[in-house]
């Protein structure tokens, strides 16, 4: 079972990466307008999942 100093750690990192690949995927739309959607779904879930990686390895070793 894992402690809630744990699933806290792991909350805070999914918030941070959603907040983080949000804007990044923002500033990307406003960089270049005219592109599918489909491409800033891919930057979101890119960075999304890097950071949260990242993220994860930053506060859990």
């Amino acid at each position: 079972m894992e402690s809630p100093e744990r699933k806290r750690k792991i909350r805070k990192s999914v918030i941070a990466s959603i907040v983080t690949s949000s804007v990044l995927a923002l500033l990307t739309f406003f960089a270049m307008p005219d592109m599918k959607p489909a491409f800033y779904g891919l930057i979101w879930f890119g960075t999304f999942f890097v950071w949260w990686i990242w993220t994860m390895m930053a506060t859990h070793y």
